[in-house]
């Protein structure tokens, strides 16, 4: 199993990727201008994503769901997950089991505008919060994972974020991991069940320019980093192998 985080800063002048198949094209002309840009950029990096991992030529057929979720017609293919924040697109894309990812840009660097609490934070998850060094950003990275496992699972209520116990709790048993992590001017989180395993970033600059990011393995043992993990597995499966 293997999952990959994408982004992309938008850039105006480079052209949306020429992988996108007609229907994709044909519905973003039904769309204003402001969400037309930012559809044609989340697909074309998840094209270009595809074509860089798997030499996939151009984007599947994509169908939501009632709830307004985007997945492959095919249900073989893989699953992905799409955020915005700000000018930045990311894709999240899992190769087994399903997948949720969210950021948002860090109001610690300037005069950013208040972003508003995806949640109502359980006791629990406040108190982890305020012994954090930084509470500001402890808050949006368990925000960023509350909406992640929301896309995954479309029910708030089904589970439970424990960041001092580095577990998430799950009503229904079922195996779920995540990530969160602080990188300067963006925060993000993603939540994949069964399980991440493995989790390569990359940042896309045209379809010639992928650039493999840090290692996840690298900054767990940085003293000063901010990257949390929370896992429903038991401590015999949670072996990180990244």
């Amino acid at each position: 199993m293997a999952t990959h985080f994408a982004r992309w800063t938008i850039n105006p002048k480079f052209p949306f990727s020429s992988r996108l198949n007609e229907e994709c094209l044909a519905f973003a002309q039904q769309m204003p201008e402001h969400r037309r840009s930012r559809f044609l950029a989340s697909r074309s990096l998840l094209a270009e994503l595809l074509h860089m991992l798997y030499g996939i030529q151009q984007l599947p057929k994509i169908v939501t769901t009632s709830a307004g979720r985007p997945h492959f017609a095919d249900t073989s293919l893989m699953d992905f997950s799409i955020a915005y924040a700000g000018n930045k697109v990311g894709v999240l894309v899992t190769t087994e089991g399903r997948c949720g990812l969210d950021f948002e840009i860090n109001q610690s660097f300037g005069n950013l505008p208040s972003v508003a609490s995806a949640s109502i934070f359980r006791s629990n998850e406040s108190i982890w919060i305020n012994t954090q060094k930084n509470p500001g950003e402890a808050r949006a990275q368990l925000r960023t994972l509350h909406q992640s496992a929301f896309k995954l699972t479309g029910r708030e209520e089904s589970w439970q974020l424990l960041p001092g116990a580095g577990r998430i709790r799950t009503n229904d048993q079922s195996e779920i991991e995540a990530i969160s992590d602080v990188e300067g001017l963006l925060i993000w989180g993603c939540v994949v069940s069964p399980a991440i395993e493995k989790l390569s970033l990359w940042e896309f600059e045209s379809p010639q320019s992928w650039h493999s990011l840090w290692d996840v393995k690298s900054r767990y043992r940085d003293p000063n980093g901010s990257i949390i993990r929370l896992t429903s597995m038991s401590s015999e499966k949670a072996l990180y192998q990244n």
